[in-house]
């Protein structure tokens, strides 16, 4: 099981452990200690009983932000849990992917295994959404309606044990898929049905939980691909596609016990589906703002830093971004009443390759607008983080000014726990008196371990050395994730923290002990500061 540990530590350390919430400071610590990262890992698998009552993994259940109105459960994961769980999917994925629809089906293009131990990547980063929607023009030229639908709360609503099943199904290791839903059984709280939203482990065992209605439908002679929950449907008649709608209605129900959304599902003439679908051939005579649009949507905006060419693949993306007047997009968006957040989304992740001054007004457009793109918030932060170092003075206290007021006018953009953490990574750039104020109050407001750690991590940033020595005295009381960012934030604490840690040493989580190895070699480099 080593080489699947040594994937898994390295998926999460380059990529990140989940696409909802900020990643922790643990995959820092996993990037730079991979090795000791492994043998926690390893240790977990030789004793897995012990282990797992030993530090039963924790998690976080909290809610994102779906459109303006909605929101979808998700969950962050123990990142040393987490990581396990990667490992004994990782171990199984190819068993997964041989059990599943081919990809030369051309029917399913949503997570395709395709290990890749150089780039730690699970999946054929070739085929995706973008192939997805160019599969449903195709087959869409060839037939006059489309059914598109679907999967009403399909994560939460997963039942294990028919996940379960299917594992066994594949011919997989028993011990392997016993603590895989051991696991889902504590990530879940206890109940017997639901994945943790945002991880690839979670996303590959969702689509093997598909699986058996893509076979059904094709032993149906159904015409469709799908994109995870995403269906389309293409028919010769409206009469066929609502046969296919029941038939597909009926395969989920029995089989999954999951059911469709009334509200997203559609019969569409062919024309009406072409010209919804954003990678379509625009009409004979389109205005120039929606030819931008449309050509923006085609683009692929997938940077690697750790590519060997990275340097020269950031400069092809700057030069083909360059075609563009991104803020002028920007601003035609942030105008309407409701954005279109699949333009708006690519527009966002379009401005760190723009040049400084111009990206400086982007950001500056995006906070004055914060209310209308209020479901792309996450984004906007991840965005502005990445690019904050370049702002100059006024764009940094713009920047901070505006979460400061978010925050102490009690915004309700602010009052979702993923959006806060998020908000919270960058005031920790905010090295003032106001913002430790604002970061105490949070702090004895807050009961979420997600984001009472996070501001730990801040106050060390700010080497707020006052309000860490008066907190550690609470160590004992702390959940582990706060015990683990507190053990980091001891470290500006001088010769107080070295007693403050000697007595951890016998009896810390093995993350703890992590954190406490690479805290102690990067102060001991110089010059350094707690990351967040």
């Amino acid at each position: 099981m080593k080489t699947y540990f040594e994937f898994a530590t390295g998926n999460v350390a380059r990529h990140g452990d989940t696409d909802v919430f900020p990643f922790p400071i643990e995959n820092r610590i996993f990037f730079d200690l991979p090795d000791d990262t492994v043998a926690c890992l390893e240790d977990i698998h030789k004793d897995f009983d012990r282990a797992i009552y030993d530090m039963p993994p924790i998690f976080e259940k909290a809610l994102s932000v779906v459109g303006y109105n909605g929101f979808r459960p998700a969950a962050q994961l123990d990142p040393l849990w987490n990581a396990y769980l990667l490992g004994l999917v990782s171990s199984i994925a190819d068993k997964i992917e041989a059990a599943r629809v081919a990809k030369e089906a051309a029917v399913v293009y949503s997570y395709r295994v395709q290990l890749d131990p150089t780039h730690y990547l699970l999946f054929d980063t070739n085929i995706g959404w973008t192939e997805f929607q160019q599969r449903s023009l195709v087959l869409a030229n060839g037939h006059p309606f489309v059914l598109c639908c679907d999967i009403s709360d399909f994560y939460p609503r997963i039942y294990h044990h028919r996940l379960e099943n299917a594992l066994n199904m594949t011919g997989a290791d028993k011990t392997i898929t016993s603590r895989i839903m051991r696991l889902l059984s504590r990530f879940s709280g206890g109940v017997s049905y639901g994945l943790p939203v945002g991880g690839p482990a979670a996303r590959l065992l969702s689509e093997l939980v598909l699986n058996r209605t893509d076979k059904l439908l094709l032993t149906h002679k159904t015409v469709f691909c799908r994109f995870v929950d995403d269906y389309r449907i293409f028919a010769n008649s409206k009469a066929e596609a609502y046969q296919a709608l029941l038939l597909l209605s009926q395969i989920l129900l029995a089989d999954e016990g999951l059911t469709l959304q009334r509200s997203k599902t559609r019969i569409l003439s062919r024309d009406e589906f072409t010209a919804t679908n954003p990678l379509s051939e625009p009409p004979d005579d389109p205005e120039p703002e929606h030819t931008e649009a449309r050509s923006l949507l085609r683009l692929r905006l997938r940077f690697d830093p750790y590519s060997p060419t990275a340097e020269e693949d950031y400069e092809n993306l700057k030069e083909m971004l360059s075609k563009y007047d991104i803020v002028g997009m920007l601003a035609r968006e942030v105008r309407k009443a409701r954005i279109d957040e699949s333009m708006t989304r690519k527009l966002i992740k379009s401005i760190k390759y723009l040049d400084a001054p111009t990206r400086q007004r982007a950001v500056v457009s995006l906070l004055d607008s914060i209310e209308v793109l209020y479901p792309l918030f996450a984004q906007i932060m991840i965005v502005i983080k990445a690019i904050y170092a370049d702002f100059d003075k006024d764009t940094k206290e713009y920047t901070q000014r505006c979460l400061r007021a978010l925050i102490t006018e009690r915004s309700h953009i602010i009052s979702v726990p993923t959006h806060l953490s998020y908000a919270l990574r960058l005031l920790a750039e905010d090295n003032s008196i106001e913002c430790d104020a604002i970061l105490a109050r949070l702090y004895n407001e807050q009961h979420s371990m997600m984001v009472r750690r996070d501001i730990i991590l801040a106050m060390a940033k700010h080497n707020s050395d006052h309000w860490l020595s008066n907190h550690s005295k609470q160590y004992s009381t702390l959940t582990e994730w706060e015990k683990t960012a507190m053990v980091i934030a001891s470290y500006v604490l001088g010769d107080e923290g070295d007693h403050f840690r000697k007595p951890l040493k016998g009896g810390a989580s093995p993350t703890a002990l992590l954190a406490m190895k690479w805290a102690d070699t990067k102060a001991k480099a110089g010059k350094w500061e707690v990351p967040l």
